[in-house]
């Protein structure tokens, strides 16, 4: 009887079991996160720390020509070129015609005699000196960074569709570290401009990988209120970039990227739900945490999820944003915007060579202010409005940039005395430049749903990739004139800091999976919002 008792208990056990299993409880990956992996804990810090490494490597690549291709400090006269008896005036005699000297690139420059002077620091200083890129051939030192800005632009929407619709986001971060590594190395062996120009293009293209996929990454497994925060935080490996040395960003890139786990978002919108759900149980484990084995993650408003369904996408796979009205003008009205943030962000650091100050100090002051940038935009994002914040620092950034003419017209380009007020305004506007750069890539994150999302932001750094192809030329201008540069950057900084009124607020709300799905959940919301409240 005992016997026959225990058989039928545990019958009854087994039964109960089998009806709680089948009785799975569908949820979505934010109700996952913030229910049971938690909000924001050890895990997902040690995903935001590695996949920022790559932050590092891109600002060096970025910015490392505000260096490799600045004007040379100064020049001198070849002394031991002329007879000793002569004055050293004699090598400012400038000799007509040139006959003897053809072929040689440098020909007359500043009304020197050819051979005789010379580039203090020696040729090999930067990439002006070494290629003579002086005079007439003196725009052809804009072409580099303008190419390395371009490639960019193509890199962007190539890992924009590479990570939504085939590798996923890890893997395509892998690429594009492996693929700047590769291209940086063969750049610094440059022989000419023009080798020198198209391994910076590919450089550019390899690169543009990183932010993308990186910002993504880190937003895409943390609950909602801590978005900004993270998305913002990220910017200080950029910072450290520009501080830091190249051989570090080559150990730990390579490194890194493997440990990071791929965004359970994109594995739930290509139909991979046992992965996504795989992940999720990963990140809980590494906060302390376990989740229900009777998960199952779903989409909201779809009826099939992607264990039920035979497709290899959960919702319609030829959604695009181009072909989705409202998708498509929230994109352009972004790209626009990029642009105009771009070209002030990259051309105002490009520019401290046309600052009366010494371009060391005024590079490192620069980089420093990227850190209250960060901290200021993080503590603003945890309750200020995206909108109204991107808004407000780009228009404070165009002020602030034409108040730069003041203290430019007041003091001369080769004035020995350094203009303290002039780079004291520069750098609070480079500051509130910083703070719109990092809270529009964050905004763009949040303005799309997973299925596009890679491929919006591809297309926003795109824009930004843009603007900044285009200033380096403003900046060869700057330095016939200063004070056109700052009015450009000026005017446009504050024309694009209106633009973000045409754009919907994204504080606090959800991660949406499909652009099907975020358009009717926000239609939901506002019809919500234009009823009349019932007293």
């Amino acid at each position: 009887m005992e016997i026959k008792k225990e058989e039928e208990t545990k019958e009854i056990d087994d039964t109960a079991t089998a009806a709680v299993a089948e009785e799975k409880m569908k949820l979505s990956v934010d109700e996952v996160i913030e229910k049971y992996v938690g909000s924001f804990g050890l895990s997902q810090l040690l995903q935001v720390v590695l996949v920022s490494f790559s932050w590092v490597f891109d600002s060096q690549n970025t910015l490392v020509t505000i260096f490799t291709d600045a004007q040379p400090s100064g020049w001198r006269c070849k002394t031991s070129a002329i007879n000793a008896s002569l004055s050293s005036s004699w090598c400012m005699n400038d000799t007509a015609g040139g006959g003897g000297n053809e072929g040689q690139l440098s020909g007359h420059v500043f009304g020197l005699a050819a051979g005789s002077w010379e580039w203090i620091g020696g040729n090999s200083a930067t990439t002006i000196a070494e290629w003579d890129l002086i005079c007439h051939r003196k725009f052809l030192a804009a072409i580099p960074t303008s190419l390395f800005f371009i490639g960019s632009i193509l890199g962007c929407t190539f890992y924009g569709r590479l990570a939504d619709a085939w590798l996923g986001r890890k893997k395509t971060l892998l690429l594009a570290c492996i693929l700047t590594t590769i291209t940086t190395f063969f750049t610094s062996l440059s022989p000419n401009v023009w080798i020198y120009s198209f391994l910076r293009f590919g450089n550019g293209f390899a690169r543009s990988g990183n932010g993308i996929c990186s910002i993504v990454l880190s937003m895409e497994v943390v609950g909602n209120k801590w978005r900004g925060q993270v998305g913002q935080y990220g910017f200080f490996f950029y910072t450290a970039g520009l501080l830091s040395l190249l051989s570090l960003h080559i150990l730990l890139e390579p490194i890194g990227v493997p440990l990071v786990v791929e965004s359970p978002r994109w594995l739930l919108v290509r139909g991979r739900n046992k992965e996504a759900l795989e992940v999720l149980r990963k990140l809980a484990r590494w906060n302390r945490k376990k989740l229900p084995d009777n998960i199952d993650l779903i989409i909201p408003s779809q009826a099939t999820t992607g264990s039920e369904c035979d497709k290899n996408t959960i919702g319609d796979e030829n959604e695009n944003i181009w072909t989705t009205r409202w998708a498509a003008k929230r994109m352009i009205i972004v790209m626009v915007f990029g642009f105009g943030v771009g070209f002030v962000y990259f051309g105002i650091q490009l520019n401290t060579e046309n600052l009366n100050f010494n371009l060391y100090l005024t590079v490192i002051i620069n980089a420093l202010m990227e850190i209250p940038a960060i901290v200021i935009g993080g503590i603003l994002l945890s309750f200020t409005n995206r909108r109204l914040l991107s808004s407000l620092s780009a228009i404070s950034a165009g002020v602030l940039c034409i108040l730069c003419i003041i203290f430019t017209t007041a003091s001369s380009k080769n004035t020995s005395s350094s203009n303290w007020p002039q780079l004291t305004i520069e750098a609070i506007g480079f500051m509130a430049s910083s703070i719109t750069f990092d809270v529009l890539n964050i905004y763009c994150v949040e303005l799309f749903p997973t299925n596009v999302r890679n491929f919006a932001v591809s297309m926003s750094r795109a824009s930004l990739m843009l603007g900044a192809s285009l200033s380096p030329l403003l900046v060869a201008v700057g330095r016939l004139s200063p004070s056109l540069s700052f009015i450009v950057f000026g005017a446009l900084s504050i024309v694009s800091g209106t633009l973000s009124v045409w754009l919907p607020e994204t504080r606090n709300a959800p991660l949406y999976e499909t652009l099907k799905q975020q358009e009717e959940e926000e239609e939901e919301k506002h019809r919500r919002l234009r009823q009349p409240t019932m007293v």
